[in-house]
């Protein structure tokens, strides 16, 4: 409870109806006196104002009132918040009511969440966890290893049929447990008391604890009582992270508000997270709802709108673009000619013009690609490679011929395979299409093939030439370039680049030793050709002036990039700053005062 001491007598009678109401004082607008929160007394200058959420969380200086703390986006319409059993039908918001045990800031470094601290064996085989001793789910019930080693059996029993068990690859264990080879209590993860979890992997694994900040715990005691359900409605949803389930209707929208109960380091600003919930198939008008300020969050995906925000004085200072962890490259069959000949890899490599691309095409929505790795992304040697695949028309001319297709005669017919991309994508491979004709007198078709049927084929490495994206699934150049070693999903093969990767996959404890090998086997694969390397792929996210927070700082990369809770989980850092209070719209929780009276 706060009191406070103050020239006013309506501020009095404000807080002595909150008391009378039973409820704490998360707003308390004062002009001079003391604050007394907590233990503590605070100075208080003149016109200045304290304000603390309903968690007791002290807002930054530039903050709006508590009542004023909502953010409200549109989010897909899935099924758990949890992802006990699907990962793909989890809804937004999943991982800031289920605290994993790292997190990640947003310069990618890690950071405790559950765990404070962690600590790997001498073969680098074991990495040891250690939990937070006083965390509890929500329901005062006490959170241990047990609950994270209930989660990861759950997710590798077969009989679960977890569709993200993939990632989990590298723990000891984990393949055979799925397929049934072995019994669930083998895989490698094991509690060895309350507060301290161990995850064993086949080989050395340098970057576990990146893997284990997609390590969000789901409440046994929960889970075994109600099943997948008891992450679905309030009253049954126990989580153990920043913020608790507050309402969810079913195809309309759900509510979070701070977990009173969180008591690990990422305690949030936020009052309320509010999501719209659209279908995939019927979604809504993201730009027009935002205009209308009825959403502070969109992602923009139409060039035509992007252009029309570009294009508006005021609007287009709300625009935010960043490079995503996404690129789009020529997949080509190194093992069968005509692409087992180099000179013809590097043909195509030099014929198409990506600026022309990124500004037809692909315009605000794609930046030129020069290698794998993406600008800002860990390991990343963008500038050094930059010349390497350049756009030279002559020189793609002159290695054609060298290969024995001059000027494009006795070319074999081909086509560029496409992954039930959408018109955009569409568009993009039929301008590469023409660049080709244009540049070497060669005709590819294009072909947008329906998923299944290019990804079985893929995988059977019976594609010859394909235009696909790659986004990483976490941040660290083992997760990009281990695709291109000969046992991922492109035939292409190079021993030095194989052996780079591998050792740099395995080195524990020199981080880096493993920079510099990856730098250099990504310099073979841009230089020897394994891709084309055509685009990354931008995002375009809209943001209200008055939404702040760490997560939309720019980071050492000179990226301002709000990744979405599941990437980064930086969502307690957002806070709506006061500008907002010189917007004509109110409040948006349900009402000041019922927002007061925890109604």
């Amino acid at each position: 409870m706060m009191c406070i001491t103050a020239k006013y007598g309506m501020i009095f009678l404000m807080i002595c109806v909150l008391i009378s109401c039973g409820q704490d004082v998360p707003l308390v607008p004062y002009w001079e006196g003391t604050a007394i929160v907590g233990n503590q007394t605070t100075p208080v200058a003149q016109s200045q104002t304290l304000h603390v959420n309903s968690a007791g969380v002290p807002l930054p200086p530039d903050a709006a009132p508590p009542a004023y703390q909502v953010l409200r986006t549109f989010e897909l319409n899935n099924r758990y918040m949890d992802r006990a059993t699907s990962s793909y039908q989890k809804i937004a918001g999943f991982a800031i009511t289920n605290e994993p045990l790292t997190r990640v800031d947003r310069d990618f470094n890690l950071q405790p969440a559950a765990a404070t601290h962690w600590e790997v064996s001498e073969d680098g085989l074991t990495w040891i966890f250690h939990l937070q001793k006083d965390l509890i789910f929500r329901d005062g019930h006490p959170v241990t290893a047990y609950d994270y080693e209930d989660t990861f059996h759950r997710w590798a029993d077969p009989k679960t049929g977890f569709d993200f068990e993939w990632y989990y690859r590298p723990i000891k264990n984990w393949g055979a447990v799925v397929a049934g080879r072995l019994p669930v209590d083998s895989v490698g993860v094991r509690a060895l008391d309350e507060h301290t979890i161990a995850f064993t992997t086949t080989t050395p694994t340098p970057y576990a604890p990146e893997l284990l900040s997609y390590s969000w715990v789901t409440p046994t005691h929960a889970f075994e009582k109600y099943g997948p359900a008891w992450s679905t409605k309030p009253e049954t949803h126990v989580g153990n992270g920043p913020f608790r389930l507050k309402e969810w209707t079913v195809n309309d929208r759900f509510v979070l508000a701070p977990n009173p109960n969180y008591r690990g380091p990422h305690k949030p600003y936020l009052e309320q997270v509010i999501g719209q919930l659209f279908n995939a198939a019927a979604q809504p008008p993201f730009l027009a709802a935002y205009e209308a300020n009825e959403v502070d969050y969109v992602l923009l995906n139409n060039q035509a709108e992007i252009n029309r925000i570009k294009s508006n004085p005021v609007l287009r200072d709300h625009l935010n673009a960043y490079v995503d962890f996404q690129t789009y490259y020529l997949m080509l069959d190194s093992y069968h000619p005509p692409f087992n000949d180099l000179r013809v890899r590097q043909a195509f490599s030099h014929a198409i013009d990506q600026d022309a691309l990124m500004k037809s095409a692909l315009r605000d929505i794609g930046l030129p690609a020069v290698s794998m790795l993406q600008p800002g992304y860990p390991e990343a040697n963008t500038k050094a490679l930059a010349a390497i695949q350049r756009y030279n028309p002559d020189l793609a001319r002159k290695r054609l011929a060298e290969a024995g297709y001059p000027d494009g005669k006795g070319f074999p017919n081909m086509e560029i395979w496409l992954r039930g991309e959408p018109q955009v994508i569409n568009t993009a491979a039929q301008a590469v299409q023409a660049m080709l004709r244009q540049t070497l007198n060669i005709d590819i078709g294009v072909r947008n093939m329906e998923r299944k049927v290019f990804t079985e084929a893929l995988n059977k490495k019976e594609i010859t030439l394909a235009l696909i994206p790659y986004r990483y699934d976490y941040v660290d150049a083992s997760n990009q370039l281990s695709l291109w070693l000969s046992n991922g999903r492109h035939p292409w093969h190079n021993e030095r680049f194989e052996d780079l990767v591998i050792q740099a996959n395995i080195l524990v404890g020199d981080p880096k030793r493993r920079t510099e090998l990856y730098q250099e086997a990504e310099q073979i694969l841009v230089s020897e050709v394994g891709g084309v390397f055509l685009w990354y792929t931008l995002m375009n996210e809209m943001w209200q002036p008055y939404v702040r927070g760490a997560a939309l700082e720019t980071n050492k990369w000179g990226y301002r990039a709000w990744r979405g809770n599941q990437m980064l989980n930086l969502t307690p850092t957002l806070y709506i700053s006061n500008e907002v209070l010189e917007k004509p719209a109110t409040p948006q929780a349900t009402g000041f005062w019922d927002w007061l009276t925890g109604k």
